[in-house]
This record gives structure tokens, C-alpha cells and sequence, in this order.
């Protein structure tokens, strides 16, 4: 029996990267899965190749920005499941526009996506976790959420930092941790993050190269010395949303190779 096994579970940005590879595991582990992505073509794609090793699992197009259609979602994937178990808001995105060029729009866009958009899904999906008895909500921040770049960083990451809209919207989707697992507590529901340091996706690796994507800088502050892939995300996301975390809420897991120790 799987570590999800009878669990209904909702997965947003499940198309690419960290989401697919949540969507994989939690269905590898006996878990429903819905999830949701601004590209159908890209969807379909991934149910089709869950489906090819033996995962059932439903694709719906969906933009997290817009809230109506979250919530035709979270309603349409409760009607099918019956129950609502699991909640992973994982959709987002990073800029890297340099402080203070970052203009106004570019900024309310990324608040927009990862801060409302992750918000949009809990308060959605609220509802139903309590007619389900409680369940497990994990949000996707980052390490970004707390890690200044100073010059000397920004010089070992080539020029390049994560933007004030990516920083600040993860750093306020801790803070909406830590408000709904205060909420959460008296209906079950718990209320979780991981935070992510440099995660090598596929896509990526493909663009970049495995020394793409600041590894200079993270080769010299991660304790373990290895690339940090979507599974080990992937793998933090089962627990958390398990029964095996039963006691656990209001908490940030690190997956960062020990970055945050370091820094």
C-alpha cells in the first residue's frame, strides 16, 4: 500500500519541473491526483506519459492568477474525487530583473502569481478539507524567501539574483503559512512549506548545463555537494502531505543541501 493510498490530492503547476515530478510521485504512491497548468498541450503530455507507467492521473487548465477559475477547479476535482485530502500549491515562477529596474508591473505580477495565486488555491480548497475531516496543505516557497544577495554573492551568481517580486511573494507565502496552520489546527488541516534552494530541473539542465543556474555559488554553500533535483522536492512533498506528518504544522522544510545552515 502506497503512502497516499485513498488520498485525493490537488497539485497546481503540475506541468513541468517540481509540480510534475510532485504529481508522479504522489500518484506512484496510491494517491488521486488533479492537477492544473496554464498549458493544455503541456497537461496532456503529462498525463499521457503518467499513464504509460501505469499513473492515472487528471490534467485541467488553469491559470492560479485567475480566481474564479481555481475555484472551478478545486470544485470540479471535489466532485470527482467525492473528498479533498491534499493541497500543493506549487505554481510559480521566478524573475530575475535587477533591483530597482524591476518595474511596478513586473513586480505585481509576481506577487500576483506566487503569493494570490497560492492563497486563491487554500482558500478554494478550504471548505472541502474540512467536510474531508483535515488533510495537508504544502506550499512551495524558497530559500529566497530569507537569503540576501550581497555584492559579494551577486558577483559568485554571475550577476544574477532572484527578483523583489520572486523574494518578497515567498517570503509572504511563509507568512500565509503560518496564519492558516493557526487556522488549520482546530479542523485537522496542517499547514506546511518546503523551501527549495537550487533545484536543477530537466528543463533547466537543458538550457543551462548542469553549471548553469548560479552552481558556482551553490557548489560553495551547500553542505552536500550534489545537484538538488525536483525528487528531493518531490520526496518532501509525500511526507508532508502523509499521515506519517500527522504532527507537524506551521513548519518549513529545508531542501537545499544545507544551503540555509550555511548562509
Amino acid at each position: 500500500m502506497g503512502r497516499l493510498e485513498g488520498k485525493a490530492a490537488l497539485v497546481s503547476g503540475g506541468t513541468n519541473g517540481i509540480g510534475k515530478e510532485i504529481v508522479r510521485h504522489f500518484a506512484a504512491q496510491g494517491a488521486r491526483v488533479s492537477f492544473c497548468g496554464r498549458d493544455r498541450q503541456a497537461g496532456r503530455a503529462v498525463e499521457a506519459e503518467m499513464a504509460k507507467d501505469g499513473l492515472t492521473v487528471s490534467f485541467t487548465p488553469c491559470d492560479v492568477t485567475d480566481e474564479e477559475g481555481v475555484s472551478k477547479w478545486v470544485d470540479k476535482a471535489a466532485a470527482a474525487f467525492g473528498e479533498i485530502h491534499v493541497v500543493v500549491a506549487n505554481a510559480g515562477a521566478a524573475r530575475l530583473k535587477p533591483w530597482p529596474r524591476e518595474t511596478t508591473d513586473v513586480f505585481d505580477g509576481g506577487i500576483q502569481l506566487n503569493l494570490n495565486g497560492t492563497m486563491y488555491l487554500c482558500r478554494a480548497a478550504w471548505p472541502h478539507l474540512i467536510r474531508s475531516g483535515g488533510g495537508s496543505v504544502v506550499a512551495i516557497s524558497s530559500l529566497s524567501a530569507w537569503m540576501a544577495v550581497g555584492c559579494n554573492q551577486l558577483e559568485s551568481m554571475e550577476g544574477r539574483q532572484p527578483s523583489l517580486s520572486y523574494q518578497a511573494s515567498k517570503a509572504a507565502v511563509e507568512g500565509l503559512v503560518v496564519h492558516l496552520a493557526g487556522r488549520g489546527g482546530e479542523h485537522n488541516i496542517r499547514v506546511n512549506a518546503i523551501r527549495p534552494g537550487r533545484i536543477l530541473t530537466r528543463r533547466w539542465e537543458e538550457l543551462l548545463g548542469e553549471e548553469g543556474m548560479w552552481w558556482p555559488h551553490y557548489r560553495q554553500v551547500q553542505l552536500i555537494k550534489r545537484h538538488g533535483r525536483s525528487e528531493d522536492v518531490a520526496h518532501g512533498a509525500v511526507f508532508l502531505a502523509s499521515d506519517e506528518s500527522s504532527f507537524i504544522t506551521g513548519t518549513f522544510l529545508d531542501v537545499n543541501g544545507g544551503a540555509a545552515v550555511k548562509l
